[in-house]
Order: structure tokens, then C-alpha cells, then sequence
């Protein structure tokens, strides 16, 4: 039901573009790393980049000197529509928490932040 919510806040993105685009974004990497870390299979990674390619918003960049590796990064477009769905996300989370008193609001704050730390740190160990 929350991915509904936040999804809703997107106009042409979804939650798989927006996790891909922003897992390039934070460390432009090859396509098979970039699966690995998104959880999803080389084949939806491909659909996932075709779609992100059409709008501009990713590019594949060869890599030196290995014919099949190809480098993703994100464009000037593509952190633009990042920039712009991350506070479309935020402003309808801030929508939803908003019928939850202060101190309530603070907790789920909080942990999205400890969940946030701990997936990170997962994926540093698995690494």
C-alpha cells in the first residue's frame, strides 16, 4: 500500500526507474552490478535502462577496452526528473504523515533512517 502511495506522486517514472536511476546516480557502475544491487535480473535491468534511455535520462557508456561491458550514467535530464520525483515522494509522504501527532511522525522518521543505515550496511558486507 506505501509503494501505491508514493508511486501515485510520480508522473512518468516508476518505483523501479526512480530505484535504478537513483542506484546509477550514486555510483555510475556496469549494468550487471547495477542488477545486483537493484535486486532485479539482467533482463528487467535491460528493460528498466531501455525505458530510462528513451526519456533521456540514462545513458550506456561503452567500457575501454572490454567490447561488452557498458558503464551507465545518469544525464543532466535524469537528475533533474530524480530531483524532481524524490520531492514529489517526500511532499505525498509528508501528505500522509501529516494526520500523525509530532513525536509520531519524528519515530517514522527516525526508522526509515535506521532502515535506510542498515541496508546499507548490508549491501557494504555483501560487497
Amino acid at each position: 500500500m506505501t509503494s501505491r502511495v508514493v508511486e501515485r506522486a510520480l508522473d512518468d517514472m516508476t518505483l523501479a526507474q526512480f530505484r535504478v536511476l537513483t542506484l546509477i546516480a550514486s555510483s555510475p557502475e556496469r549494468a550487471s552490478r547495477i542488477a545486483e544491487r537493484a535486486a532485479v535480473t539482467k533482463p528487467s535491468l535491460t528493460g528498466l535502462l531501455d525505458g530510462l534511455e528513451a526519456k533521456g535520462w540514462v545513458r550506456r557508456v561503452d567500457v575501454k577496452g572490454d567490447k561488452r561491458g557498458v558503464r551507465l550514467e545518469v544525464t543532466a535530464r535524469g537528475r533533474a526528473a530524480q530531483h524532481a520525483a524524490e520531492r514529489a515522494m517526500s511532499e505525498r509522504l509528508g501528505e500522509v504523515l501529516a494526520v500523525l501527532p509530532a513525536d509520531e511522525r519524528a519515530r517514522v522518521v527516525d526508522g526509515l533512517g535506521c532502515l535506510t543505515k542498515a541496508l546499507s550496511e548490508r549491501f557494504a558486507v555483501r560487497r
